[in-house]
């Protein structure tokens, strides 16, 4: 059984200010997507290190209540992944059994009726709690499903085992799901109000702190004040390797007509989590699909919602069981731009004679592929010339480590942009599993346009048309 590492290192400089003001370093562990428990809450020190492995108990637990410690009011049982414990009518919890998997979940079958299902987990070499459901669960089975996440703040009003429901700030989420071993150091400037200061992620990543919602399952990101801004400057000039952390999280939610349809596809999209990305939460419920996604790595904030999005829209029209009724998304709790069933094509001029089109449709995209270097790029692109699907022909060409792949699918339109990124998905698939092939850095989204009538030249087959006048 792996186990996690995370050190905390803190400031001598800011230390004294925050143990005169009664801060305790804090430590939470999701569970079911949702910081609830304060896993550990001790006194401050300049090294401070925390342990953990995958083991867990369950129990039933007293009412959910801010700033209330957890106590268990059943009887605790051990229990692993892809098994069940069983909670009776008399509030005693029976050890757990059933067939041990990789799901990372567990289950406990409610026998009780209302109550509040706890969940310790391993830390320091002691079990502590780690999470309360926020209300009280009904008879039946209930899912628990812990995350290698773990929240890191600093708080004056909680220790180890109080449930959380307010707000806590200067906070750093630290991910754990590819990387079990992590390093944060905690710098602020000289005086700064209540030691808001800069988190540093292992020694390359400086990241602002936040504010964690409980009530909303959120984060937000204060308005930096002058000192954390002049902190993040001078660390930014005098560390080459360190980079700032623009990534933010973005949740995406289709709808589906059915339960089935929408079950299919919350299957799909954990099976197909992209590489370079730190989170990606899939959750469903009743109809709808749920994705919590932040890449790994970005320029800006808007780079780093562009590329969460474009992969995730991959992998959306990808999927060959059925269409989504709606899509909604959004970045720190706020909305973005609204994202349609299918990239909707411009308008184009129709001959007004007759109000028909003589000719067959023509469909065409456009989309970019970016590879590690140039020779991955040329191969890729000379394989996708070569490559060839029934109505529909490529053109690709490679600039450095880019390729701009051209496509065209002629006859009708019904069905045209759907049979064009099946052909791109292939090929992008294909080519990373040949010989001296690679998978790709980032794989665009298809940029849509549609002609009426044939194109000018068989040379340029992707060159629209001008307009038709009426006189001619």
């Amino acid at each position: 059984m792996s186990d996690f590492n995370l050190t905390v290192n803190i400031d001598p400089a800011i230390l004294p200010v925050l143990i005169d003001a009664g801060y305790k370093l804090c430590i939470a562990k999701k569970v079911n997507n949702q910081y609830t428990v304060v896993w550990q809450g001790s006194n401050i020190l300049p090294f401070n290190q925390f342990t953990w492995s995958a083991k867990y108990q369950v129990f039933g637990s007293v009412a959910f209540r801010s700033g209330a410690l957890v106590r268990a009011t059943t009887t605790v049982q051990n229990i692993v992944s892809g098994q069940t414990a069983t909670l009776d009518k008399y509030g005693i919890m029976h050890p757990a059994a059933g067939t041990v998997d990789q799901s990372g979940k567990f289950t406990v079958q409610n026998e009780y009726g209302l109550i509040n299902l706890g969940v310790n987990s391993y830390v320091n070499g002691t079990y502590s709690p780690s999470y309360v459901s926020a209300n009280p669960v009904v008879a039946g089975p209930t899912v628990l499903q812990p995350i290698d996440s773990v929240l890191v703040w600093f708080d004056t009003q909680v220790t180890t085992g109080t449930m959380i429901l307010n707000a806590s700030s200067q906070a750093i989420e630290v991910d754990f799901t590819s990387v079990p071993t992590h390093t944060l150091l905690y710098q602020a400037p000289s005086g700064a109000p209540g030691g808001r200061g800069v988190w540093y992620l292992d020694s390359d990543q400086a990241v602002l702190p936040m504010t964690y919602h409980v009530a909303s399952n959120s984060f937000t990101i204060p308005e930096p004040d002058e000192g954390q801004l002049a902190l993040m400057t001078e660390l930014l000039n005098t560390r080459p390797r360190l980079r700032p952390a623009f990534t933010a999280p973005v949740v995406a939610v289709a709808e589906y007509e059915s339960e089935e349809d929408a079950a299919r596809f919350k299957d799909y999209l954990s099976a197909s989590r992209p590489e370079g990305f730190v989170q990606w939460e899939v959750y469903g419920s009743d109809c709808t699909v749920s994705v919590k996604m932040e890449v790994e790595v970005a320029a800006d904030e808007e780079a780093s919602v562009r590329s969460a999005m474009d992969k995730y829209l991959g992998i959306l029209y990808a999927f060959d069981g059925a269409k989504y009724n709606t899509l909604t998304s959004t970045v720190h709790g706020r909305p973005v731009e609204p994202v349609q069933p299918d990239y909707p094509a411009p308008p184009v001029d129709v001959h007004p004679g007759s109000g028909k089109s003589q000719w067959p449709h023509t469909v065409t995209g456009t989309a970019i592929v970016r590879f590690h270097n140039n020779k991955e790029a040329s191969a890729f692109a000379e394989q996708v010339n070569d490559a060839t699907s029934p109505g529909i022909t490529f053109e690709a060409t490679a600039r450095g480590p880019a390729v701009t792949i051209k496509f065209e699918a002629k006859g009708p339109k019904e069905g045209a942009h759907k049979r064009i990124r099946q052909a791109y998905d292939a090929a992008v698939a294909a080519f990373g599993c040949l010989p001296g092939g690679a998978e790709p850095v980032y794989v665009g989204p298809i940029v849509w346009s549609t002609c009426l009538r044939p194109c000018l030249h068989a040379s340029q087959p992707f060159l629209r048309a001008a307009p038709v006048r009426e006189d001619q």
